[in-house]
């Protein structure tokens, strides 16, 4: 059974966060918590509209990551938090990373900067 993103999991929360969100907008819109059309523009109570605001960011954040889509790691803001890859490309990445960042190589990159080093200091020596 292939494991989904971490991001397709948030879009799933985030929907299942702003529907509810909407219901409730309904509700206050019926029982008049949240006035739309008046003249007076009088609303019994102000803290009603969390509900359409965080229903509106909700759908705002499902949009955004919809449409970044099959771009790759690293071309969103939001890809720190969590990852628009599938777990294995995900195990790949960090084992490149990992394979990339590895004590031995160090080694060997100490030693081309530092012979790169040596041969420019003699080079102005002569």
């Amino acid at each position: 059974m292939p494991v989904d993103s971490p991001a397709s999991r948030v879009e799933r929360v985030l929907i299942g966060l702003a529907v509810p969100l909407y219901l409730l907008t309904a509700l206050a819109i019926a029982d008049g918590r949240i006035v739309i059309l008046s003249d007076n523009n009088v609303n019994e109570d102000s803290v009603a509209y969390v509900f359409p605001a965080l229903a509106l960011l909700a759908t705002l954040l499902y949009a955004y990551i919809q449409r970044m889509g099959d771009r790759p790691h690293g071309g969103s803001p939001l890809d720190r938090w969590f990852s628009r890859e599938s777990e294995d490309e995900m195990r790949e990445r960090l084992r490149q990373e990992q394979a990339d960042a590895d004590v031995s190589s160090m080694g060997s990159a100490w030693a081309v900067r530092e012979k790169e080093h040596l041969e420019r200091a003699l080079g102005e020596e002569e």
